[in-house]
């Protein structure tokens, strides 16, 4: 009894509270959601099982200590991409073709998995590994600098390229984001810090100057780059008004968002249809029926876990504990903006989850273990992030 008490003891209890916020609000609005659309399965009866499957993941995360996370490394890496690989060329049968992407596996009793949920937990888990072993190691280079990044590009370049190919390019970002994140942490040379974070910044500024002042040229060798949704939902977001059938989600969603205004219009009352509502763009139905009041609570509650899991990356003992918890704060951070941003009209459509609150099985239950990681860390104090 005593050491069941202990255990309890020791798991944020601040945590605890966000993570049943929010289960409340997210088994509500997609109940909510579900009666205005014309569906005839019970998502908000499955989200309450997805919600006690994750739970379950998050606590056998949690009594985990910070060696047996960073000993699963290889393993959970060479586990999570064997299966993106296996899904390239799985039968239909096993690996249905969804609204033109074919990411995730149909499996008897259990459901639709998405292994791409699970290899990002498992990249992040390898790249802290490697970043903490190199931190660890004799004099460095630029050179020796160069050639770490080269092992981590070769570890997360091809299975990112078969998730790209599902498509799920949103997903092969958080991963980026994430492992750049822990690259930034790792006192390499400044110079290599620099090139990683000018070259974004020149391609994005180029992309958009040659859409206001060079339209053809975007047009003629830019667009045909990318594949067709990609197009769409570019096309969609940088020119709405002349692009109203790529641009039709973001359009409704912000048309609810909006018409909350401040109180909202009442639970159980949106009115204003989005297709797959309860999904990506649950956040619109947040905004719509709760107004700005309820959709600043939801940021509100983010922004409260996101510290946390910044203050607990601070307060661990291990290199490899602060890259791990640094990039899951960043990469939920990103993931949190992406989908309200895109619900509000400031990013283009993406298929990117809102954190614990989309209808879901394997988005929650890879972003719930990622939190048990973030439990099984709490016990460490000493101060390391900022220490170089």
């Amino acid at each position: 009894m005593t050491t069941k008490a202990s255990y309890w003891e020791k798991l944020d209890q601040g945590i605890l509270c966000i993570i049943v916020s929010f289960f409340v609000i997210s088994v509500f609005f997609i109940y909510s959601s579900q009666n205005a659309g014309v569906y005839s399965i019970n998502f908000a009866g499955r989200q309450v099982i997805n919600y006690a499957i994750g739970v379950t993941l998050m606590l056998i995360v949690a009594k985990l200590d910070i060696d047996q996370i960073e000993r699963l490394a290889w393993p959970l890496y060479i586990g999570s991409f064997a299966s993106v690989f296996v899904l390239r060329w799985a039968p239909p049968g096993i690996a249905p073709v969804i609204y033109g992407a074919k990411r995730w596996f149909n499996i008897p009793l259990i459901g639709s998995i998405q292994p791409s949920e699970f290899l990002k937990i498992s990249l992040f888990i390898l790249t802290a590994s490697i970043l903490a072993t190199y931190q660890a190691g004799k004099a460095r280079t630029i050179w020796t600098d160069i050639r770490m990044l080269g092992k981590l590009m070769l570890l997360t370049v091809p299975p990112a390229l078969f998730v790209y190919q599902q498509p799920d390019t949103g997903m092969v970002i958080l991963y980026f984001i994430g492992i750049g994140s822990m690259i930034f942490l790792s006192n390499i040379s400044k110079r290599i810090l620099a090139v990683l974070v000018i070259v974004p910044v020149v391609l994005l500024v180029s992309v958009v100057t040659l859409f206001l002042y060079q339209s053809e040229v975007m047009e003629e060798y830019v667009l045909p780059l990318l594949k067709p949704h990609q197009q769409d939902r570019i096309v969609g977001f940088l020119d709405p008004s002349t692009s109203q059938d790529q641009s039709y989600q973001s359009h409704r969603a912000q048309l609810a968002a909006g018409s909350g205004q401040f109180t909202g219009k009442g639970l159980m009352n949106g009115e204003i249809y989005i297709p797959e509502k309860h999904t990506d763009f649950i956040f619109a139905a947040i905004a719509e029926e709760g107004g700005f009041i309820a959709a600043t609570i939801v940021v509100l509650l983010f922004f409260l876990l996101i510290y946390k899991f910044f203050k607990f990356a601070e307060e661990t003992e291990v290199f490899f504990g602060t890259c791990l918890m640094v990039s899951i704060a960043v990469s939920m951070s990103a993931q949190i903006f992406q989908n309200i941003g895109m619900v509000i009209g400031l990013m283009p459509v993406k298929g990117i989850a809102l954190p614990f609150i989309t209808y879901g099985g394997s988005s929650l239950f890879s972003t719930m273990m990622m939190v048990g990681i973030a439990l099984s860390l709490r016990k460490n104090h000493r101060k390391y992030m900022f220490s170089n």
